[in-house]
């Protein structure tokens, strides 16, 4: 019983690096600045403070679109984060059909 307990941690431990490690970008901070637009025009942005790079590249906004799975999930979690000065973690990856490599939020967490 003990050798299932070890194996599985050490599954979830790989399972848990693999997840975290599978995004272009995964940087920490308080939101200083969201920006809406067009539902699909990069329509939700956030901008942290002291504006970071957000996923590999230079790109210091990281967005989500209103057709995103559970937009108004993101969408209220974002400015109750910003409201509470709350530190998040954005998981984001670079998306690749404009060309420009923008940052799309794919995970986030609070603390």
């Amino acid at each position: 019983m003990r050798f299932f307990n070890i194996v599985t941690l050490v599954i979830l431990l790989f399972n848990s690096v693999y997840a975290y490690s599978s995004w272009d970008g995964a940087t920490t901070g308080t939101i200083n600045q969201i920006k809406v637009t067009g539902a699909d025009n990069y329509g939700f942005r956030v901008v942290l403070e002291g504006a970071p790079p957000l996923c590999g590249n230079t790109h210091t906004w990281a967005y989500i679109n209103e057709a995103d799975s559970y937009y108004k999930t993101y969408v209220t979690v974002l400015m109750a984060a910003k409201m509470a000065k709350t530190t998040v973690t954005l998981y984001a990856n670079k998306e690749i059909l404009s060309g420009n490599d923008y940052c799309h939020i794919g995970f986030i967490t609070t603390m």
